[in-house]
């Protein structure tokens, strides 16, 4: 069982009494600058695995991303987070990156989102894109495919299974990160790609850190092998606060402290749900004006939430006024 942590912080103020000589005027003070009002509240989206979808249920992939872009302006969406597991069969199945590129792809299309380079989005490989290959994923999501958005940061290689993007939202400014993840695959170098991913939130230190990977937490919420090793490589790092997963069926959430400053990480996977996860997908719903980050899980397909305990919730974020992380 994970423990709660709670940390209060107390500020003092001091008051400073300026005196006068019976021959100077007083001195006014100084009208105290109106303080900025909080930024509206804004949405980043996850896609868990839609493994099955791209399998089994094209129709439910596309309705996740055209529900994603309707609700662009209502919920204030700002950006899309991909969990990985993109198909089933990897190269080994390449007609599973239709329906996969059919969804993705609208988020980027200028006459669906109204916007010119379309909702920012970022993606990666799970373990089953790796199957056959990583031959298709380059080919639909190389570098070569994100350089051209303006929201692309880099990545290690060409083949963008590692990448990062930057993103400004709320007054706040974000380097999302993306880490390959793959057991079976002996060519990954996973202490190479956690250096990577280490220099990355190492050079955008005053940006706030998301790290999204295919594999970090159980679902009982222990860390799975692979989430502990990156986990401990940047948790230094004080602007990492939020790390995203989904790979094993479930949902969980934990909370960790590092050095004074909070780390939450999240998973959510619904694949062994009928019909491959029923469209579930995760909602963070930052609210500046707040503090806190809101979770929430809807369907486009079945139009409604999930509201158990696991799939709603909320956790503390300071973002007022922007500051710094």
């Amino acid at each position: 069982m994970n423990k709660l942590l709670i940390i209060v912080l107390a500020a003092w103020g001091g008051l400073t009494v300026s005196c006068s000589t019976p021959a100077e005027a007083p001195v006014a003070p100084a009208a105290a600058a109106p303080a900025a009002a909080p930024a509206p509240d804004f949405t980043i989206v996850a896609l868990p695995d839609t493994q099955i979808y791209a399998r089994d249920y094209p129709q439910i992939f596309q309705a996740q991303t055209d529900w994603i872009i309707a609700q662009r302006t209502n919920l204030n969406i700002v950006y899309v987070a991909h969990l990985g597991d993109i198909t089933d069969g990897g190269d080994k199945l390449p007609e599973q990156w239709l329906p996969a590129t059919n969804a993705m792809y609208r988020l980027e299309d200028p006459a669906l989102t109204g916007l010119p380079d379309g909702i920012p989005y970022g993606i990666m490989p799970g373990n089953h894109d790796h199957l056959g290959g990583t031959e298709k994923y380059q080919a639909y999501f190389g570098r070569d495919h994100f350089a051209r958005h303006h929201y692309f940061g880099g990545s290690m290689t060409a083949a963008n299974q590692n990448h990062y993007d930057l993103l400004t939202a709320g007054g706040m400014d974000f380097v999302m990160v993306y880490i390959d993840f793959n057991y079976n695959d002996p060519t990954l170098d996973y202490p190479a790609i956690d250096a990577w991913a280490d220099g990355v939130l190492t050079q955008y230190a005053n940006r706030r850190a998301i790290v999204v990977s295919h594999d970090i937490l159980k679902a009982n919420g222990d860390w799975d092998p692979r989430g502990q090793a990156i986990y401990d490589k940047l948790k230094h790092h004080a602007n990492l606060f939020l790390m995203l997963c989904g790979h094993n069926s479930g949902e969980s959430h934990r909370m960790d402290l590092e050095a004074g400053h909070r780390v939450d990480s999240c998973l959510s996977d619904y694949q062994s749900d009928v019909r491959g996860g029923d469209g579930y997908l995760r909602l963070y719903e930052f609210s500046p004006a707040n503090n806190v980050i809101r979770v929430k899980t809807y369907s486009p397909s079945q139009h409604q939430y999930r509201t158990n305990a696991a799939s709603a919730y909320e956790f503390t974020y300071p973002m007022t006024g922007g500051a710094k992380p």
